[in-house]
């Protein structure tokens, strides 16, 4: 049996299928090789725009030295903050161990919870993040706290790829520079927390009354959820969102082991008591209005706002409290008598430093700061300056005997004939009793025998500098001077003679407490203390028997002097005791006459604040010193004919027929009376010979055919 070979049947390859499948070979080859050659490219390009973007990247080493913009703080001069000035960014920056570390741990359960994990960036975070927002359970941010500090510090808050890569390079870079202490801290005080509150401190303080080393456990919450949308989630105006995402934050806490069950229970129940309204910058709005105006002359708009500064002011906040009462209450009390309008501020004698500064009734209504920036008529409040003046120059003692006649003079255009309030003319009497009814005539007449420069030098010596014209209206305060420039002079007049220029400014320290030097005033002697202490004799009396009897205090010397101008528009009193000095002004921003008042009522409200202070302050009584009794002649005592004659009369009548000097009714609307310019209630006649330079005295009125004694306002001419 023959033996049989099967054939197996072979699948044999045709020449065309073998070039085909080495065609597509090379084509998948061909293609594999052009996509790793555009991916080469590819990354080659971006390797290249990286390193350019990174070297035009920001150089994260200034952070050292970084400090952002910051509020002033403002303090009295016992410490307490009464005003925080801000620029657009209302900030208080604070170190890391001055904030609670519940709020620490509610902005890294919440935000970051890896943050002492990673290096800048967090992979991980950024997909679980993303993953969260895909379930719809958005809890955690994608951008750690490093990569929300650069991009707050260093980039725009652009949408874009480039802006994000950036981010993360400087994220890294960052972390290489600091610890994670130190980038916590920039961001918790960089970061915006709403309600207009600049990192975490002032955030605390504004939300909560409280500094952020106090904050609790649900308070943190609060305000940790805030940092997604400030003002979407604010617990003002969404309170129940942000009831929703406070809770996500607690709860966030205890996913990430940062507080326990119990912890957040408790939490959950705490009542949180919200600051109910925006603090406003102060409640002493034109004290403080006056510091920022010093601090800005000094260092600048931007230092001021956004500097972080650290004032320490001569502000005693009782005592301002205590100055915005009284003068509030009085003006309360004569609302019938068109006043709307005040000034107060009180100084310390010994320093110059301002205790209290009162510009107005209500800042809201009116910014305008009538104690430093208004310029009135001040009246017979001037008076004292005329008097100093005569008593410098040697022609008067308190017993020089004087007359209180009409006179008139030629100013040039016209002839002025001042007259007292009330028309009429005491006749005889000596410059005690002069000043201390504050006639006109007399003044007047001291003042034509002087000149009117030597009386503008006096103000500028005691510290006045608003201009004041060179007529003799200007005797009887016709020019226009701030109540700020009042106390300077009468404090100069205070300490017998020894100029100091008020202040406000006790101490300036920097955003790292380091202090500014001030330039300090130096007290400057400008008068000799004789003449200053005869006129100081005769403003005791002023208060004691005169028109400044509502400014009495029992037991404590007491000088000053009213002052009130043309048709009652203005009512003055300033007062000093050996320690302090206050002056007050009422009226209106309209210029219209007042009714139904005098200017002691502006010395009840001196003498309500002082009687007050004194109970708070309980300062042992000062005396002032005694003017020596020397009568002093000077030859230009004797060079007028027509004033010869007014003091051989005086001193024949002076003693028998003067009115005695008794207390006076301080309801007499003549008390502290003066002009405002040289026609106010006075009779203008032509100049008879022209235009007339000298400003000399003319005849007595007799026998220019009498004067209006009528008391009505003649127009200037």
């Amino acid at each position: 049996m023959s033996n049989r070979q099967f054939e197996v049947p072979v699948d044999i390859r045709r020449k065309t299928e073998v070039v085909q499948d080495r065609l597509g070979l090379i084509i998948i080859l061909a293609v594999v090789a052009l996509l790793t050659f555009l991916l080469f490219l590819l990354s080659v390009n971006l390797g290249f725009v990286l390193a350019k973007g990174a070297a035009n990247l920001p150089n994260v080493s200034v952070l050292s030295e970084w400090h952002p913009y910051e509020s002033t703080r403002i303090y009295d001069r016992n410490g307490k903050l009464i005003a925080n000035i801000h620029g657009d960014e209302d900030r208080v920056v604070v170190t890391l161990k001055d904030i609670s570390p519940n709020i620490q741990r509610a902005v890294m359960a919440i935000e970051d919870n890896r943050f002492y994990e990673h290096n800048g960036v967090d992979i991980r975070g950024t997909l679980r993040a993303a993953s969260a927002n895909f379930r719809g359970d958005d809890v955690q941010g994608g951008s750690t706290l490093t990569q929300q500090l650069v991009k707050n510090l260093f980039l725009s808050p652009e949408r874009a790829l480039t802006r994000k890569l950036a981010e993360a390079l400087l994220a890294m870079r960052v972390e290489r520079h600091y610890d994670k202490n130190k980038i916590l801290e920039m961001y918790l005080n960089q970061v915006y927390w709403g309600n207009q509150s600049y990192g975490i401190e002032k955030a605390a303080r504004r939300y909560f009354k409280k500094p952020a080393r106090d904050l609790t456990i649900a308070e943190s919450a609060l305000l940790a959820g805030l940092l997604k949308a400030p003002e979407g989630l604010s617990p003002y105006a969404y309170p129940e969102a942000a009831r929703k995402r406070q809770l996500e934050v607690m709860n966030a806490m205890v996913q990430f082991g940062y507080i326990t069950e119990a912890q957040r229970k408790a939490a959950e129940e705490q009542q949180i008591d919200l600051t109910r309204h925006a603090p406003k910058p102060s409640k002493h709005p034109y004290f403080i209005q006056y510091v920022i105006q010093q601090l800005e002359e000094k260092f600048g708009d931007s230092a001021v706002r956004q500097g972080g500064l650290k004032v320490y002011t001569t502000m005693d906040e009782p005592v301002q409290d205590l100055a915005e009462k009284s003068l509030y209450d009085e003006m309360d009390t004569i609302k019938f008598s068109g006043v709307t309008e005040g000034s107060f501020v009180v100084e310390n004698i010994a320093n110059g430093q301002v205790l209290a500064l009162v510009g107005g009734r209500d800042f809201d209504k009116n910014q305008f700061n009538h104690t430093t920036q208004q310029h009135r008529a001040i009246g017979s409040t001037f008076k004292p300056i005329v008097y100093l003046t005569a008593f410098r120059l040697g022609l008067i003692t308190p017993e020089t005997p004087i007359v209180d006649s009409p006179v008139c003079f030629n100013n040039g255009y016209s002839t002025w004939c001042p007259h007292n309030w009330d028309g009429k003319y005491m006749g005889a009497m000596d410059v005690r009793k002069a000043l201390t009814l504050s006639r006109n005539t007399p003044t007047v007449k001291l003042g034509l025998k002087m000149g009117i420069d030597p009386v503008i030098e006096t103000a500028r010596l005691a510290g006045i500098k608003s201009p004041i014209d060179r007529n003799f209206s200007s005797l009887l305060g016709s020019a226009g001077i701030s109540p700020l420039e009042v106390i300077t002079a009468y404090s100069t007049i205070a300490r017998g003679g020894v100029y100091l220029p008020p202040t406000v400014l006790l101490r300036v320290e920097d955003s790292r407490g380091r202090e500014i030097p001030l330039d300090k005033p130096q007290p400057e002697r400008r008068f000799d203390p004789e003449p200053v202490n005869n006129l100081v004799s005769i403003l005791i009396d002023v208060v004691e028997k005169g028109t400044g009897k509502n400014a009495i205090i029992p037991g404590r010397q007491v000088a000053g002097k009213t002052g009130t101008t043309d048709e009652m528009r203005d009512i003055w009193f300033t007062g000093f005791t050996t320690d302090m000095v206050g002056s007050v002004w009422m009226g209106n921003d309209k210029y219209t006459p007042l009714h139904g008042i005098f200017s002691s009522n502006s010395a009840m409200v001196w003498g309500n604040f002082a009687r007050e202070y004194y109970k708070m302050n309980p300062i042992p009584a000062g005396v002032f010193p005694k003017p020596e009794k020397i009568l002093v002649e000077r030859k230009i005592m004797r060079e007028s004919k027509s004033f010869d004659e007014d003091e051989k009369a005086a001193k024949t009548a002076v003693d028998r027929t003067a009115p005695s000097l008794e207390p006076l009714d301080r309801t007499d609307p003549s008390m502290g009376y003066s002009p405002l310019h040289p026609g106010a209630g006075a009779t203008s006649q032509p100049s008879a010979s022209g235009r007339n330079n000298d400003l000399k005295p003319l005849v007595e009125p007799s026998s220019l055919g009498g004067t209006n004694d009528s008391g009505a306002p003649v127009p200037h001419p």
